[in-house]
């Protein structure tokens, strides 16, 4: 059984309750404060302790369900952190969501992610960011940024630039370690 406490996010360092569940057992697993759709609420990861996550639930100001996304994924769920981030992802100036696929430890960390869809008020999942290891955003030249280590610790960074919804590469480049 995982203890009841707090921990924080990966990215936003926000609040979230760890209710107690019993190791193989289904319930809330994690429950944070965050801001998303132009206000506050809760995200809910549901799921069987101690981190296999099968629902994202996202909840208003009122605690009314605004949506939930089926998922199957095995995040970093302890005090320390729950590996999520609430951030925007597509420079549109509305937070978006990723969660951690699974919790391997190394330099290509693998996210899912989904892009809040303002026309439809949910988040919806992106394919091509989600194939991203550990995206990191430059929010004052509006990139993305993923860099991934191969198994010689070659590091290849990869640019990206979003058009019209999709991300588009700009730049590859390739450091050979020694």
């Amino acid at each position: 059984m995982h203890s009841p406490g707090n921990a924080s996010f990966t990215a936003s360092f926000q609040p979230c309750e760890l209710p107690a569940v019993a190791t193989g057992s289904n319930g809330m697993l994690a429950r944070c404060q965050v801001d998303f759709a132009g206000s506050s609420g809760t995200v809910e990861l549901v799921g069987q302790a101690p981190n296999q996550v099968h629902e994202v639930v996202f909840r208003g100001r009122n605690d009314e369900t605004v949506q939930r996304i089926p998922v199957s994924a095995r995040p970093f769920i302890d005090p320390e952190n729950v590996s999520i981030i609430v951030r925007d992802m597509n420079f549109d100036g509305m937070p978006d969501f990723g969660l951690r696929d699974f919790a391997l430890t190394g330099p290509n960390e693998p996210w899912q992610f989904w892009i809040w869809d303002r026309g439809h008020n949910r988040f919806v999942f992106h394919p091509a960011l989600s194939k991203l290891p550990n995206p990191e955003l430059s929010t004052a030249s509006k990139v993305v940024r993923a860099h991934v280590v191969d198994d010689h610790s070659n590091i290849t960074t990869n640019t990206y630039t979003w058009h019209k919804g999709d991300l588009v590469l700009q730049d590859s480049g390739r450091e050979v370690s020694r």
